[in-house]
């Protein structure tokens, strides 16, 4: 087996059919990849009317967290190559075919492109934002950095390496992907392994950024000490000479301004989730990741 693709879903059903469709709909013959799907709710209840391919593995990990999930499904996985994406993705169909050429005799990992795209109804400047600021693989693989929404990895490092660390409530993708290349496992970028990723509306967006701002404090202080205060003044310090990196896309003098105004409002309420973990009105430790 070539591949084994593995899906962590939380109670996302509906668009994880389409992202099964997706991977089910691969130009690859189907003989070279199996699909495994990693229900990652409490409970492990399947709603009715959710019927998946009878080919598609489907499992459940109570632990809480992404990380836990494809663990999980590398567990029972039986491919050379995990692939990985996520259950709001929607993998181009040439997405296995594409990633096959590059797993060569010096690469073990392939970051692939993420493009994101404005689902029906959805927010015009949650589109905007994301657009020019989520998922920069081109600019992140390269240093070692890759997310779970399209990454690819040999099994064999996979379970050298030891997995995902799920223990974590975030980053969990770029502590693994750093500790596969600071192994001395070169991992590269494909623009022609694409997956498609649905823009977030604003308050989606935030709830993922007090997600993200939480588990990144906990980590932070797990691993170097640092108190929540000096994170802050770290925060503060660094909010006003860090350069974020880009998508690269091309914007208006007026979307610029709609983006940078996105992020100072984001990194005003960082500000304000660090002064709730020093108060202790915030337990990070209760953020499901």
């Amino acid at each position: 087996m070539k591949f084994s693709v593995i899906i962590p879903t939380y109670n996302d059903w509906f668009r994880l059919m389409q992202c099964v469709a997706a991977v089910e709909d691969q130009t690859l013959s189907k003989d070279q990849y199996e699909v495994i799907v990693v229900d990652n709710s409490e409970d492990g209840a399947i709603p009715e009317e959710i019927h998946l391919p009878e080919r598609v593995q489907l499992i459940h990990e109570p632990q809480p967290g992404s990380y836990a999930a494809r663990n999980r499904g590398a567990v029972v996985a039986i491919g050379d190559i995990f692939a990985f994406t996520d259950s709001d993705c929607i993998p181009d169909k040439n997405w296995l075919k594409n990633a096959q050429k590059y797993f060569n005799e010096t690469n073990d990992l392939v970051g692939g492109k993420v493009d994101i795209f404005q689902p029906e109804r959805g927010s015009k400047y949650g589109y905007l934002y994301e657009r020019a600021t989520a998922f920069p693989q081109d600019k992140n693989v390269p240093s070692g950095r890759g997310v779970t929404a399209n990454l690819l990895v040999r099994s064999s490092v996979f379970e050298k390496i030891g997995g995902f660390d799920s223990s974590v409530k975030s980053g969990g993708d770029w502590e693994f992907t750093l500790r596969c290349t600071k192994a001395g496992h070169q991992m590269v970028y494909a623009d022609d392994v694409q997956v498609k990723h649905p823009a977030r509306n604003l308050y989606t967006i935030f709830k993922k950024h007090y997600r993200l701002t939480c588990g990144g404090a906990l980590n932070i202080k797990r691993e170097f000490g640092h108190t929540q205060l000096r994170i802050l003044g770290s925060h503060i310090k660094n909010g006003f000479t860090g350069r974020k990196k880009r998508s690269g896309v091309a914007l208006s003098l007026n979307e610029r301004f709609i983006v940078y105004s996105i992020d100072l409002m984001k990194f005003i309420s960082r500000a304000i989730i660090y002064v709730g973990l020093i108060l202790r009105l915030i337990n990070p430790e209760k953020i499901r990741e």
